[in-house]
């Protein structure tokens, strides 16, 4: 252990060689480097095939990469080997494989909070339960562990960008602003500290915020992901053209760095806005070459685009398959799939059962991050009560997506909710409030392309209003 410059991690391998290696692509991880963990992680598994910990860390940096099937594929090896190691490594490797493979909430955070009591100065089960109290929209418990992993190592940057990331979520964005200088002053900057900043800047109208946080990433491998959130952005301002070609740069940049998966996640998550904006074209030229169809935990956000432009058959078939391969996915099952299927029932004049579907969705409303809920059960929900011409259900659904500015502030739902609120207070007979919410919306898409069908929509609603 003298001989070497890093010092060597706490893991079970037969090979010292393997160990030295693994340490030093851990060494990265912890630096959220994860792009150059990923070769020395590779080389660890190589010189020992049943290195468990070095499989499920390198499972671990894919899935943080966007690369969801090398991320389960490798953390499936770990689980396998989950008997040849100490408990702490076990710990590691089964809250990994219930969260990443099976999917499973309540078992992933029984799992760390185990952890968490069994090695109460370990910052790795605090981090990750951050994460994961974040997911479900239980934003205060987020904030509390990424307080106490903060309390225990200062030096962590997981627990500054969880914890900026925890005060924004609940709208407290003075305090996630101070986090997040903290973190810049001591040189614990990373991805995500620069993707709250970005999406606070284009919350502030900040150009040269925004440039500045896209030019910190240019050219690396943090590129893609900084790249979609301004198309995100752009997407959110109606300014589509701009956003198709920031979206195209985001899925070159992401296949230039090997992010193959992330790639076509962007292509699917601008169906999404495709079909939100009306242009149903657009959506099935997207989905045209097969897209998201084979990909894993792609299929559902597909089905959500095709849903929207009409095509069921497609969407049901997507859904279906995604169901099958994943029985215990609890986001999958109880948030992502009944949406998809809600938005194919109010396309049926089904409003009703529509928000029937939507009640399993209820307790991860609000959810942050990848694979949480967001706004979209809120936004669907509402959509479901203006078919149903309820117009007061359909305001509160709306007005709770305003409420909840932080979960996502670059997201399109945030414009489509003064919308929403806007035919809502008219279905009521409220002109006054609905002319208000119309205005609140042109003000927010003043620069928006004029040929968007929802925007000619919205004009036409707002002059009858007068």
């Amino acid at each position: 252990m003298q001989k070497f410059a890093t010092p060597l991690e706490e893991a079970t391998t037969s090979s010292l060689e393997a160990l030295k290696t693994f340490s030093l692509g851990q060494a990265e991880h912890q630096k959220l480097e994860d792009d150059k963990a990923i070769p020395y992680l590779k080389r660890a598994v190589e010189l020992d095939p049943n290195f468990a910990m070095a499989y499920a860390t390198l499972g671990v940096v894919y899935n943080n990469s966007g690369e969801s099937q090398q991320a389960e594929d490798n953390i499936r090896k770990a689980f396998d080997l989950r008997e040849r190691v100490s408990e702490r490594e076990r710990f590691y490797i089964s809250a990994h494989y219930y969260d990443t493979v099976t999917g499973e909430v309540d078992k992933t955070l029984e799992t760390y909070e185990q952890w968490k009591h069994t090695y109460p100065r370990d910052t790795v089960p605090y981090d990750n339960l951050a994460l994961r109290y974040a997911q479900i929209g239980q934003h205060e418990k987020s904030l509390a562990n990424a307080s106490d992993a903060m309390r225990l190592n200062p030096k962590d940057g997981y627990a500054y960008q969880n914890l900026a990331g925890a005060y924004a979520n609940l709208n407290r964005f003075d305090e996630a602003k101070a986090i997040v200088d903290q973190a810049n002053s001591q040189q614990l900057g990373s991805i995500g500290t620069h993707l709250l900043t970005l999406q606070m800047a284009f919350a502030r109208e900040d150009q040269a915020g925004i440039q500045s946080e896209v030019a910190w990433g240019a050219g690396g491998p943090n590129e893609p992901f900084l790249l979609f959130f301004q198309g995100e952005g752009e997407w959110a301002q109606g300014k589509a053209r701009k956003a198709r070609e920031t979206f195209n740069h985001a899925a070159s940049a992401a296949q230039r760095h090997s992010l193959k998966e992330f790639a076509v996640a962007v292509q699917v998550e601008e169906a999404i806005r495709e079909g939100e904006l009306g242009n149903f074209q657009a959506v099935r030229a997207r989905l045209a070459q097969g897209l998201a169809m084979s990909e894993k935990r792609l299929r559902v956000a597909a089905a959500v685009a095709l849903a929207r432009a009409g095509d069921a058959a497609r969407a049901e078939r997507l859904v279906g398959e995604e169901a099958k391969e994943s029985p215990k996915d609890t986001l999958l099952n109880d948030v992502q799939i009944p949406v998809a299927q809600a938005i194919m029932e109010i396309e049926r004049n089904n409003p009703v059962k529509a928000v029937s579907l939507l009640e399993a969705a209820r307790p991860y409303e609000f959810g942050a991050g990848p694979d949480a809920s967001g706004y979209l059960p809120n936004e669907v929900r509402g959509q479901a009560y203006l078919a149903a011409h309820d117009g007061a259900k359909a305001a509160a659904e709306f007005q709770k997506i305003l409420d909840h500015f932080g979960i996502d502030p670059t997201s399109l739902f945030l414009p489509l909710a003064h919308l929403g609120l806007g035919r809502a207070y008219s279905l009521e007979g409220d002109k006054a409030k609905a002319r208000t919410a119309y205005q609140d919306f042109f003000a927010l898409w003043k620069d928006a392309d004029p040929d968007i069908p929802l925007l000619e929509e919205a004009k036409a609603e707002y002059a009858k209003l007068q």
